[in-house]
């Protein structure tokens, strides 16, 4: 994560704070160790910008033209990137990549800066703008920079810096990158934007009329903390989440009268801190990017100068030039000022009863709507409908307090239970009841509608959180009964969010199966071979189809004490799946034998899959018309060679268009491959109302 602090200087509309005297690596107890400075030798360092152990500043040289250094911390290795004449501004360090303006070649006169990048992996500095221009402001991630030009209304552009490929962005001022996206001041309001490049979607984040504006902001990929301002010069601290798109901004402080007025802020994974009066005095706030709590940091030292966030640290030299460091966590003494409420409908407290992974509570940021629900039913619904709990009767026997409001995590980025990432559209919801489940509950949930989640539609699913694993579990995702929900059934109280498990296989880019193979593999029914390939030509066995059909259709682990089938025991890999099919009439084996390991044939598929109809539905959805069975097979060749007990089925799956053959050629004898298999089960789902 990139741990930026952010300030405002002289040539590209920012003010600079005061020089940081001596770098070197912090002890265990937070004193700096390294090269000593003498008291009142400040070497006039400024413009800081921190990401991980690496720290970046610029200084003056012998002759007094500054110029910019980079530090490890953790080696404690220093390193000086420039030695031109050239003036230089705003320097910033994302991973291993720092940027840069520089005015390069260009006249004292002239307006134009060029933008700079220093690898310092290959130790390599390149001039990163193809056209001469008003440039200033770069930032990175790492990945890619971006930065603007200060004519007219602002221009943004984006280099990448693998391809060397430049953009422009469109009107934009300040941009701030980081996790590939972009927030920025709007050119033609005092307002905030956000833009993703991954989808290059672009929505507003704060809209501001009239005479208020945002003064300045932080963004860490996650949140933006920013400070804004109105026509007196009053001023409040603001907090906004951009991955939830129902959240509000959340006041920090109230709207006060214009006093002494400081230029930090700094951002963090889970932190924030920025510095604000109270009192005639300057004081230091700490905020809990999680729950929004706001607490007020121990004094520093008389002639103190801060540096910004490095982990869960607040970096600051003392009068000595030696450099010390505040822990964020825990480590406010009251609750300050700051409301830390929602300016919506939020109450801002906590209500969860769990604890997560972390030993964190879920805390209730936004809408709630709580009831007594009695063996009648009832229907819940949160946040003008972006959530929605539909209980039938017999649920709860008595009456039975239920709520369901929007909450949060103080958890890292959110991974399934094989530790692959997820991507969470919209807010997290809590559901809670004071008793056990008798009967599942529908769950609905509105997703954003935009990219990526509109063309990812039918990759969407709801998951549940586990505490105990700090994991987040798939349980359903219906997303075609409703447009723009996301529906599933779900067994007892918790937590939920619409999440996007992108699963992409190589061998499956041109395949004409993967939609329906990568759509399967979002929601956990398929997996890769050896974790990368698919492998789509790949025979499949009786076991392995009989798996992917339990799991399709959600049917619970069967473990009885004695087995169905002579040749599956409970030590074989596939004896919970075996026997759940088996339980539900979908296999049903020969003379007492399952032949797990065969090659699975067409018409065995077909069969399977008619079965599997019959038990969603309690009974058969298509006719077993003798008659009416010969006539759905007449127009394929080899129709004769359908074995008599697959013959229904086979009808079945035709009239239902499961299956078309191919050159009216039905091959019911022939195996069946991986991504044949797919496609019959997405078609299933489909036929079934579960997709």
């Amino acid at each position: 994560m990139h741990f930026r602090r952010r300030m405002k200087f002289p040539q590209i509309g920012r003010l600079l704070l005061a020089a940081v005297c001596a770098l070197g690596s912090v002890s265990a107890g937070g004193t700096i160790t390294g090269t000593a400075v003498a008291a009142g030798a400040d070497p006039g360092r400024t413009d800081y910008s921190v990401s991980g152990e690496r720290v970046i500043w610029m200084e003056p040289d012998s002759a007094g033209v500054k110029q910019v250094h980079a530090l490890d911390r953790n080696s404690g290795a220093s390193l000086t990137l420039t030695t031109n004449s050239s003036a230089k501004d705003a320097p910033a360090v994302g991973g291993l990549v720092v940027v840069w303006a520089d005015k390069g070649n260009e006249q004292d006169s002239s307006l134009n800066w060029d933008i700079y990048s220093f690898d310092l992996e290959k130790g390599t500095r390149t001039k990163l703008n193809k056209q001469p221009g008003q440039y200033g402001n770069p930032t990175t991630d790492g990945v890619g920079v971006v930065w603007y030009e200060r004519s007219n209304y602002g221009s943004m552009m984006y280099h990448d810096l693998a391809s060397g490929v430049e953009a422009d962005l469109g009107e934009g001022r300040f941009p701030e990158l980081a996790d590939g996206k972009v927030v920025y001041k709007n050119a033609r309001d005092g307002g905030l934007s956000l833009l993703d490049l991954s989808s290059g979607v672009t929505r507003p984040l704060i809209s501001l009329g009239g005479a208020n504006y945002v003064d300045w902001f932080v963004f860490n990929g996650s949140h933006v903390l920013l400070k804004q301002k109105n026509g007196s010069s009053q001023s409040k601290f603001v907090l906004l989440s951009i991955n939830d798109l129902t959240a509000e901004p959340v006041d920090l402080t109230e709207m006060k009268a214009a006093g002494a007025q400081y230029a930090f802020m700094s951002i963090g994974d889970g932190e924030a801190v920025f510095q604000d009066e109270s009192g005639g005095a300057s004081v230091l706030k700490q905020v809990n990017l999680s729950t929004y709590q706001v607490t007020t940091l121990p004094a520093l030292p008389a002639g103190s100068k801060l540096i910004g966030i490095s982990g869960n640290k607040l970096l600051y030299s003392t009068s000595d030039n030696s450099i010390e460091a505040i822990a964020l966590e825990g480590t406010g003494t009251d609750p300050g000022t700051g409301t830390g409420t929602n300016s919506g409908t939020g109450t801002g407290t906590n209500s969860g009863t769990g604890s997560s992974a972390g030993g964190s509570a879920p805390v209730v940021t936004g809408a709630k709507d709580s009831q007594t629900i009695g063996a009648a039913g009832g229907t819940l619904t949160a946040a003008d409908g972006w959530a929605r709990l539909e209980i039938s009767a017999g649920t709860f026997p008595d009456n039975t307090a239920v709520s369901l409001a929007q909450a949060e995590l103080e958890s890292q980025k959110p991974v399934d239970q094989d530790g692959r990432k997820l991507q969470k559209a919209g807010s997290i919801w809590q559901v809670q009841a004071g008793a056990p489940f008798q009967l599942p509950a529908l769950l609905a949930i509105r997703y954003p509608k935009e990219e990526p989640w509109t063309s990812s539609r039918e990759k969407l699913g709801i998951y549940q959180y586990d505490s105990t694993a700090g994991v987040w579990t798939y349980i359903g995702g219906v997303t075609a009964a409703e447009e723009d929900y996301v529906r599933a059934k779900i067994t007892a109280s918790g937590l939920y969010a619409v999440m996007l498990r992108d699963v992409e296989f190589p061998d499956m880019a041109n395949h004409w199966a993967r939609q329906e193979v990568e759509v399967l593999a979002a929601r956990g029914i398929v997996n890769g071979m050896n974790g990368v390939s698919y492998a789509p030509k790949g025979t499949l066995t009786r076991a392995q189809f009989t798996k992917l059909l339990a799991a399709a259709l959600q049917l619970k682990l069967l473990r009885p004490d004695a087995p169905t089938f002579r040749d599956v025991s409970s030590a074989n890999w596939s004896y919970g799946w075996v026997e759940a099919a088996a339980s539900a009439g979908i296999v049903t084996g020969d003379a007492g034998l399952f032949r797990g390991d065969d090659p699975l044939t067409r018409e065995q598929m077909m069969t399977m899959l008619m079965r599997a109809i019959t038990a969603s539905y309690g009974s058969a959805k298509v006719t077993s018309d003798a008659k009416k069975v010969e006539t759905e097979l007449a127009a394929f060749k080899d129709s004769g060679s359908i074995s008599s007990w697959a013959r229904e089925s086979v009808a079945g799956a035709v009239e239902l268009k499961l299956v078309q053959g191919s050159n009216q050629m039905l091959h019911p004898a022939q195996s069946s491959t991986r991504a044949e298999a797919a496609v019959l089960i997405y078609k299933l789902l489909a036929q079934l109302k579960l997709l």
